[in-house]
């Protein structure tokens, strides 16, 4: 009778659209051991020779169909590349919606013992039936193995993974599993860059552009892309583009958890796309190599910084149905992607939000907030708040928020979408 009663909430749950933006956690340069000029030598070992290898062998198995024996011979490809980079590698195997596949993650360890943050850099190498993918996502797939080879050379503060999925091009079924399981694994996720289809440029304009769709939550990440593609003009001649969110790729999975993530691809339209066509012969290395650099300095960069404070919701969980503050169901609607469905929260009665902040420095107080409405504040841990309105019901889809302040005024915040159906108000 309960998931019944969920699943009809479910249904009819609102789906206006979530607000705002901060980042979850502040970052700040730290004395690090590798400099700008040790990133410089980093960006001028990609060219179109190692980009060339790495694509032309992954299409030798043409048409990656998640499920197929191509899909499985290219995932163990990937694999072994990975492993001769001497990189710790694995298989993160998932079955959803009637496929069975694999996920290949390469890690990177950290240097910094006291650090859990983890940085990803992601593609997928799966195709629709017909295609070969060389644009999409080979190109992707390529700069991941190519940006690993070099990076795999260097010591950074924090984890980087390297991740290739399947099953995008059936639902994103790959990096909505693997999302998910990091997620109740606790991961430290702290951001997602997803490169798909970098490979084409046919215009002056479009060849010195590579576009970011974050949404609001990761917005930093395009400011902090920004500040790279400034820094090492000179020896990338690329700028980023900011553009609207956009649900249908591999990083949204990362967002429905709880996890900052963008898409990143090309700038000019590619007409091969999901054919036959989407061959090598169309794939511009000029651009791939320089969007393939870009995307490696922000990642070294993020990989040597500092995270001064950072603060993440506990609870109330991503994906669990809550009944007056039991999580009582798991909600996996991974196939409802297009509905933003996927990770939702949702509360019966009443439930609390708990934040947990790591900090370097002494804390003000943490800020609970509904659709960025002040609603109450805590300023000793454990910083707690039982969710619900303050002068009326919460009956529909809300974007719960929490603000941490240190004493020096550093903020960081975190935000999870939830539909709340709560009697319950502080005020009458």
């Amino acid at each position: 009778m309960v998931n019944r009663l969920f699943s009809i909430i479910l249904i009819i749950a609102l789906l206006t659209p979530s607000l705002g933006y901060l980042s979850k956690g502040e970052i700040e340069q730290e004395n690090q051991s590798l400099s700008s000029d040790d990133i410089i030598d980093m960006i001028n070992q990609v060219d179109d020779s190692l980009l060339y290898y790495y694509l032309e062998r992954l299409l030798r198995i043409s048409s990656r169909f998640t499920g197929t024996i191509n899909c499985i011979i290219a995932g163990q490809q990937i694999f072994d590349e990975f492993e001769k980079m001497g990189l710790d590698v694995e298989f993160h195997y998932w079955k959803f919606a009637g496929f069975n596949s694999r996920n290949v993650v390469a890690t990177l360890p950290g240097s910094d013992p006291s650090s859990t943050a983890e940085y990803l850099i992601t593609a997928h190498y799966d195709t629709v039936r017909v295609a070969p993918g060389a644009n999409d996502d080979g190109s992707g797939v390529a700069a991941v193995l190519a940006i690993a080879s070099i990076l795999s050379q260097y010591s950074f503060n924090h984890t980087i993974r390297f991740i290739t999925f399947s099953g995008e091009e059936v639902g994103t079924y790959g990096s909505f599993c693997y999302a998910r399981d990091a997620y109740r694994s606790g991961d430290n996720i702290v951001a997602v860059l997803n490169a798909d289809m970098i490979g084409y440029a046919d215009t002056s304009e479009g060849g010195n552009i590579l576009r970011f769709f974050p949404p609001d939550r990761s917005l930093w990440i395009f400011d902090y892309a920004d500040e790279i593609s400034e820094k090492y003009f000179d020896n990338i001649e690329l700028s980023v583009e900011l553009m609207p969110h956009y649900i249908g790729s591999d990083h949204k999975a990362f967002v429905d958890y709880g996890y900052d993530a963008v898409w990143i691809a090309h700038h000019d339209e590619y007409p091969w796309g999901h054919s036959a066509e989407d061959t090598l012969e169309h794939i511009n290395f000029t651009y791939e190599v320089k969007a393939t650099k870009l995307l490696l300095a922000i990642l070294a960069e993020l990989g040597l910084k500092s995270i001064d404070i950072q603060v993440v919701l506990k609870a109330p969980f991503e994906g669990r149905g809550y009944f007056f503050n039991r999580p009582i169901i798991k909600l996996d609607l991974g196939k409802l992607w297009y509905r933003e469905l996927r990770g939702v929260t949702l509360i019966l009665g009443r439930a609390d939000a708990v934040a947990e902040v790591y900090s370097k420095e002494d804390i003000e107080y943490v800020v609970f907030c509904i659709d960025n409405n002040f609603m109450y504040w805590d300023s000793t841990p454990p910083y707690e708040w039982k969710i619900e309105g303050k002068h009326s019901f919460l009956l529909g889809k809300y974007l719960l928020r929490v603000y941490v302040y240190t004493k020096t005024g550093k903020i960081a915040v975190d935000e999870m979408d939830m539909r709340i159906f709560t009697l319950s108000y502080q005020y009458g």
